[in-house]
Formats: structure tokens, sequence, C-alpha cells
């Protein structure tokens, strides 16, 4: 019986410690991407480099949507010349 149980905590360890790893690395893809799209961002690359995780989605976020908001004025403008 002590045998079995372990096996099961052998198990059981194997698993976390399986999980922490793909956690890990997961977390590791996300930060490269993240970074990889501040510097992206129409910002110096000193500035972009400084960026924690929520302010490079903010200011992408902002972005877009006033690359969104030019791109309906411009296209409001030609249709009125």
């Amino acid at each position: 019986m002590a045998l079995g149980l372990q096996r099961a905590r052998s198990t059981t360890e194997l698993r976390k410690e399986k999980s922490r790893d793909a956690a890990r690395s997961r977390r590791s893809q996300e930060t490269e991407v993240l970074y990889q799209l501040a510097h992206t961002l129409p910002f110096a690359r000193g500035v972009s480099a400084h960026l924690d995780k929520a302010s490079i989605m903010r200011l992408t976020i902002s972005y877009l949507r006033m690359h969104r908001l030019c791109a309906a004025a411009g296209a409001h403008r030609t249709q009125h010349l």
C-alpha cells in the first residue's frame, strides 16, 4: 500500500512540475510577443523598452483606435471632395 501511495505522490509531483514548466513557457512566450508589440508602436525605442505589459496593451489599444479614427476621417473627407 505504501508503494502505491508513493507512486501516486510521484505522479502528482511530476504532473505539477510539468504544469509549472508549461505555465513558465507560456508566460515567456506572452512576454516576448508583448515586447515585440511594444517595439512596433510609434514611440522611441527607449520609451517602448521600459513599458510594462499593461501599458503596452493600453497604448496598443489607443493606437489602434486612433488609427481607425484617422482612417474614418480620411475616408469621410475624401467623400466630400
